[in-house]
């Protein structure tokens, strides 16, 4: 079994990279990927660059590169919820592109043409290994449920509400909606890690920064759990 692991960022998967054994580098369409052994499994590993457009061809080039079982992306993400603070987890049941809108012309909001999905869900036993290995952070609170995706870094309150009242998602970030696609029309698990770095209004560009390290600390926690539990 090969596990892939998408961040967009460095932070986000150098640990991961570090931690890994019998490492091998390749690059493909300008994305390194890492293949190598952690916790004793196969694991491919890259940092795809901000946003859907990259999150996509590297979740692609992955798939047929490398033939992964399962792609989990991982990294921070905006809060949408009240009940999430900063540090706080949230595991996909599903993702959506806030962002996709075609709606002129009578097709609702966030319905991706083709599949003709507003939510792509995730594998449910897979979600549940996932939130089984969340058990390891302690006073942090793991929730699951729908991850929001759009190329746009979220910081304002009414664009925040926009998104948790259209689509009821938990978390909003750039990439894990364009991953799900990629993974559903290959048929391919895929499951969202994303620890909470802001609250997706005004105050981002204070908290970002302050936070990102302690966030994604905790996700690659996780990840190391999941992959000692396969």
């Amino acid at each position: 079994m090969i596990t892939g692991i998408i961040g967009a960022m460095d932070i986000e998967v150098k640990e991961l990279i570090s931690s890994m054994a019998d490492v091998k580098k390749e690059t493909v369409s300008g994305i390194d990927f890492y293949r190598g052994r952690l916790k004793g499994k196969d694991l491919v590993v890259a940092r795809c660059g901000i946003g859907k457009v990259y999150a996509a061809v590297c979740a692609q080039t992955m798939i047929l590169k490398y033939e992964p079982d399962l792609i989990i992306n991982t990294g921070v993400a905006g809060s949408l919820s009240n009940e999430l603070n900063i540090g706080d987890i949230v595991i996909s049941d599903g993702v959506v592109q806030h962002d996709y809108d075609a709606s002129p012309i009578g097709i609702p909001a966030g319905m991706i043409a083709g599949i003709d999905l507003i939510k792509i869900p995730c594998n449910e036993e897979l979600v549940k290994k996932i939130v089984k290995a969340a058990q390891i952070l302690k006073d942090t609170r793991v929730a699951r449920g729908t991850v929001a995706s759009g190329d746009q870094f979220v910081c304002c309150n009414e664009k925040k509400d926009t998104i948790t009242n259209t689509f009821d998602a938990l978390c909003v970030e750039m990439e894990g909606g364009a991953i799900g696609q990629v993974c559903y029309i290959n048929n391919v698990d895929f499951c969202i890690i994303r620890a909470m770095s802001d609250k997706a209004d005004g105050s981002a560009h204070m908290d970002f920064d302050a936070f990102v390290d302690i966030a994604v600390e905790r996700t690659i926690l996780i990840i190391k759990n999941f992959l000692a539990e396969l």
